[in-house]
């Protein structure tokens, strides 16, 4: 016996991960070459090729899939402030933006959206004190166009003020008075999708009365992820979702919610509590075809760069534990190499050795 096969028969037993086959120790039948050999030594007349794979550098990665929904961010909600007959409505799904018409009453007054976060609550004219609506009606006549160069934006209704409304008010269609009475804009922090149309036609309203509701114009992903789950993502962590046509396109984590909501099943069974994940789109005309759509969103919960990795089916588990890989030697003959494993992905497992006998480029026999 060479003394490399000695040192071979002396190895603890071994069961081969790909192949579930047991090594005895007594027997000395670990893996030493390339062909099996009969009973007089002499090689055997067919040897089936042993299969190989080399020991390469990764970037290995632990990820999970989770459920989604794809759809659109926020609430919103128009109360009417006028007084008469509702003669026209937007259409469900309809996007209303700065500027746009929202609604109208007595076939002439049509209320107008503008940005802000503080509601319309008096009429807005010369005189009128000093209020961070004023503010707000100037910030959006200097977006739309309305107001002149050096014109102050200011808390404060001034003479240049009251032009910029005139002027408005012309472009627009509207009585040119200068003056904004309550109920011409709706204040909302920003667009609206409309989802919901609670007027009717021919109705009559007063102030107080609710138009319609929606959502953002943003679209999101939803996850409503258990609560005692919320340590694998953070926000800012990128995820890629997968949409129903099995495309894909990417995101980030913008909030985690932090009131967990229980439910219960068709049978009165309590379910465990939920917070609900939202998920910004980096990209949202990738997913414009969907709208309230299931998707599958994949976030990545550890990650590791220029790892060694070698395939899972190459791995030896040793008896007493632990792990080897069969190393081929540049002669054909193969030695063992004890090895820490890592992540496991794709059919591959990261891995090193503590003695540093692996490195990359090397050769390891694959079991079949």
């Amino acid at each position: 016996m060479t003394r490399r096969s000695a040192v071979r028969a002396g190895v603890l037993g071994l069961i081969l991960v790909g192949g579930g086959a047991l090594v005895g120790v007594s027997t000395g039948l670990l893996p030493t070459s390339a062909a099996a050999a009969d009973a007089t030594g002499a090689p055997a007349a067919s040897a089936k090729p042993r299969t190989t794979a080399a020991v390469t550098t990764r970037t290995m990665t632990v990820g999970e899939d989770l459920d989604g929904t794809l759809g659109y961010s926020g609430d919103r909600r128009v109360v009417n402030n006028l007084v008469g007959t509702i003669t026209g409505l937007p259409k469900t799904g309809a996007v209303k933006s700065r500027g746009s018409r929202l609604y109208e009453i007595d076939g002439r007054l049509r209320p107008t959206l503008l940005y802000g976060a503080r509601p319309a609550w008096r009429t807005m004219q010369r005189g009128a004190s000093n209020g961070p609506d004023i503010k707000q009606l100037e910030q959006n006549l200097k977006v739309l166009g309305y107001t002149r160069k050096g014109d102050k934006i200011a808390t404060r209704w001034d003479a240049d003020t009251t032009r910029s409304v005139k002027r408005w008010q012309k472009a627009t269609g509207q009585a040119v008075d200068g003056v904004v009475d309550l109920g011409d804009v709706v204040f909302l922090p920003g667009a609206i999708r409309v989802t919901e149309v609670a007027a009717q036609l021919g109705a009559s309203v007063a102030p107080g009365t609710p138009v319609m509701s929606g959502t953002t114009d943003e679209r999101v992903v939803t996850v409503d992820l258990a609560a005692d789950r919320t340590d694998i993502v953070k926000v800012g962590d990128q995820v890629t979702i997968e949409l129903a046509d099995g495309s894909t396109t990417t995101g980030a984590v913008s909030d985690i919610g932090t009131v967990a909501e229980g439910s219960t099943d068709a049978f009165g069974n309590p379910s465990k509590p939920t917070v609900t994940v939202t998920i910004r789109l980096d990209d949202p005309a990738a997913s414009a075809a969907y709208s309230n759509s299931p998707v599958t969103v994949h976030i990545v919960r550890e990650s590791r760069a220029n790892v060694m990795a070698v395939p899972v089916a190459s791995l030896l588990a040793v008896l007493e534990g632990g792990y080897a890989v069969e190393v081929v030697d540049a002669d054909g003959a193969t030695h063992l190499v004890a090895v820490k494993t890592g992540i496991f992905q794709d059919a591959w497992v990261e891995v090193t050795a503590p003695g540093g006998d692996l490195k990359t480029g090397a050769v390891v026999v694959v079991p079949s």
